[in-house]
């Protein structure tokens, strides 16, 4: 008997006394070192991070990107308190594009960047959201570094609040749509690794107009595309890794008043209707084309196992060729996209005839990550 009491006592000791872990100091995830190891074995050069919208309208996401030397890998994401605003005052901003570990910046629950650093944001994104990283070989050592030199360039012109530099119209301060996470990744691969034909929006005088700030910002997904579809050109290949977001976060959100495993996690959308429906559908092709292509160039998708707080490798495949994947996507997004014309009459109750209407494409009660690696047959 006194063994018996004795079993649920340290049970429920245990249970009290369980380390936190989803919040800002909680446990760390275990095996990290070793699936990044088996990641590593691929000798990619740059990592696009693009991690999932947490709104349920206008969820354009976040842009990042990773450089690798050797095994070590440095994400450079723009700072989105680095504006100059009051209310950011006590935010991290010391730097417009800091510099940080990309384990860190994906699966930390403790920040090396700064006792300021911002959870879900700068250090352990994957408790907050999906990210999908798109790994690029054939970069050279001269671009990285060039790349490098850039954001260093960036981050004094910050310092020194310069004005209208060459890369960029306006003063060098952090702006959601004239100086954004996306824009800083494009002006990165062009002005410091000399990929010119990347777009960088923005640079000119019908930029100044009022109004015509949405017309002209980057988002991340559009940014994304654009990057990939240059840098084919020029020989580079890509893969795609999802990093699954962790669904058990009890960390609070005050944006929206929602702990993290409640926010929404939605894959960010091209500006299209698809960006203001709120809905986890997606029917514009652009949406779905980009979705279709990382489908298509998937190699591993990561998931964060929450009773053993381990990271593994969840699936594995071979991807296909930017060409291969590009022709598949461009097809399979035009099949089940909506035009423009049938939207609108839908949006007003009506549908054009029961066949063009793929609503049912995506899920609402998925995870929109699933669609990127479906599961096969038989598996739960």
């Amino acid at each position: 008997m006194r063994l018996i009491f004795l079993g649920i006592l340290i049970l429920v000791t245990n249970a009290f006394t369980e380390s936190p872990f989803g919040i800002p100091g909680g446990e760390e995830v275990k095996k990290v070192d070793e699936v990044f190891g088996v990641l590593l074995e691929e000798k990619y050069d740059l990592e696009v991070l693009m991690s999932f919208g947490t709104s349920s309208k206008g969820s354009a996401g976040h842009l990042a990107l990773s450089i690798r030397e050797g095994d070590d890998e440095t994400v450079y994401s723009a700072n989105f308190y680095a504006d100059r605003t009051p209310e950011h005052a006590d935010h991290y901003t010391e730097k417009l594009v800091p510099a940080i570990a990309k384990k860190e910046y994906i699966y930390a629950q403790t920040p090396t960047l700064s006792p300021k650093a911002v959870f879900g944001l700068d250090y352990g994104e994957v408790f907050k959201r999906s990210l999908i990283g798109i790994r690029m070989t054939g970069i050279s050592a001269t671009k990285k570094k060039g790349i490098k030199a850039f954001y260093k360039r960036l981050n004094e012109d910050y310092s020194n609040r310069v004005e209208s530099p060459e890369y960029h119209r306006g003063e060098v301060v952090y702006n959601y749509m004239n100086l954004n996470c996306a824009k800083t990744v494009a002006q990165a691969l062009k002005y410091g690794a000399g990929f010119d034909d990347v777009k960088v929006r923005g640079n000119h005088l019908l930029a100044s107009i009022p109004g015509s700030k949405y017309l002209f910002s980057h988002v991340p997904t559009s940014t994304a595309m654009n990057i990939m579809d240059v840098l084919s050109k020029e020989g580079v290949s890509f893969s795609v890794v999802l990093y699954k977001k962790f669904a058990g976060s009890e960390q609070l959100d005050t944006e929206h008043n929602l702990k993290f495993k409640d926010l929404p996690n939605r894959f960010p959308s091209f500006k299209s209707l698809d960006f203001f429906n709120g809905s986890k559908e997606f029917e514009s092709y652009e949406n779905l084309k980009a979705m279709y292509l990382l489908f298509h160039l998937g190699k591993f998708a990561l998931i964060l196992d929450g009773p053993s707080r381990e990271l593994r490798i969840e699936r594995q495949a071979q991807p296909k060729t930017y060409k291969e994947a590009l022709k598949l996507a461009s097809r399979q997004g035009y099949k089940k996209s909506k035009n423009l014309i049938r939207r609108v009459f839908r949006s007003m109750g009506v549908k054009i005839t029961a066949e063009n209407d793929t609503g049912d494409l995506y899920n609402p009660k998925q995870d929109q990550h699933l669609k990127l690696f479906p599961r096969k047959p038989g598996e739960i």
